[in-house]
């Protein structure tokens, strides 16, 4: 009983015991939205691991800087930290539910351009249970208030804290060696995020999403047009001859393209209590000048509608974060088929 006092008073009224608190309600708080908020797609015993303990040290090397300050100071950095850190999870939390991914800094620098409905779309998708999030935030600031937790002004040893830091990144690294021998590759084919954040955690992905963005900026800066040239000698030794059985069909005629949001081919002669779900659609599809393709892939990143009208209309893929027409759309020019059509065989687009 009397080390369940001791360990009582060293949590409430050191600050190592208010760091150990904060970082284990972090730490818990982040599973269990990993677990109820995410659809990470963790399977055996490993990834189950690595997405217990994946928070704990990013949490463990961020949350320790505030015990390089002194006093009061000391408490309430921690406390900012934590709420920085549970900002940026509300926000994926949000993001995830409307689009099955993490945010971006790519998605955040061209948020501005979209940003005059945003309130109204954030409050339709926001859930009550999401402000859970911040539940741990609250009890601490309470206890605070109370002074259960009593602010201890006594500075740590700065070896302390070095220590702890220390421990963080090495944790970390080991994180990372248990990543790795799962999954080979994890961070050099990257196709999906939920790997990362599966894996080493959502604070970790942010440094990876930053770095790769960071990368594609840099690239971006040096290009120069001598670059087209590699460009144009891999098209020259890869040319694809066009399918005869299409090449030229639509030539003189009127061209109406249908284009669908979230459609899928099952619903094409679908029917529903004996009556068809698209009778209208069933009839254009099976006229003998409709061309139509029902083996496809989705090929869509983050700007999802907006890639896929890239796509369709200018036949390039959206980038691998962010959206490429709200990312380049107002900065470039595009030469759409529509275009091409209108320019070159005297089209009238409508």
């Amino acid at each position: 009983m009397e080390r369940i006092k001791s360990f009582f008073k060293w949590l409430t009224q050191t600050k190592l015991g208010f760091f150990t608190i904060v970082l284990v309600l972090f730490w818990l708080k982040t599973y269990f939205i990993y677990l109820t908020k995410f659809n990470l797609g963790a399977v055996g015993p490993m990834q189950q691991f690595l997405l217990l303990i994946n928070p704990i040290p990013s949490g463990m090397l961020l949350l320790g800087i505030g015990l390089f300050f002194k006093g009061r100071k000391s408490y309430w950095i921690i406390l900012i930290i934590d709420f920085i850190l549970t900002l940026w999870l509300f926000s994926n939390i949000l993001y995830y539910r409307e689009f099955s991914n993490f945010l971006s800094f790519s998605i955040i620098k061209t948020s501005g351009s979209t940003s005059d409905n945003l309130g109204k779309s954030i409050a339709g998708i926001t859930l009550a249970s999401d402000f859970l999030a911040f539940a741990d935030i609250a009890i601490v600031i309470a206890l605070l208030i109370t002074k259960v937790i009593k602010i201890d002004v006594r500075p740590l040893k700065l070896k302390v804290n070095l220590l702890i830091e220390l421990l963080a990144v090495s944790l970390m690294g080991l994180n990372l060696l248990m990543a790795q021998k799962d999954r080979s590759g994890l961070l050099t084919r990257t196709f999906d995020n939920n790997y990362i954040v599966k894996y080493l955690g959502i604070n970790e992905y942010a440094v990876y999403d930053g770095y790769k963005t960071a990368q594609t900026s840099a690239q971006m800066a040096k290009a120069n047009v001598s670059d087209l040239r590699s460009v144009r000698n891999y098209l020259k030794a890869n040319y694809v001859k066009p399918n005869p059985e299409y090449t030229g069909v639509a030539k003189g005629k009127n061209v109406l393209v249908i284009h669908l949001e979230s459609f899928q081919q099952f619903l094409i002669g679908y029917k529903w209590k004996g009556k068809e779900v698209t009778p209208n659609l069933n009839k254009l599809y099976h006229q003998k000048d409709t061309i139509s393709f029902d083996n496809f892939f989705n090929q869509v990143g983050q700007g999802k509608t907006s890639d896929a009208e890239m796509m369709l209309e200018n036949s390039l893929f959206g980038l691998q974060s962010g959206s490429a027409m709200s990312t380049y759309g107002t900065s470039n020019t595009f030469e759409s088929a529509p275009a091409i059509l209108h320019q070159e065989a005297g089209y009238t687009l409508l």
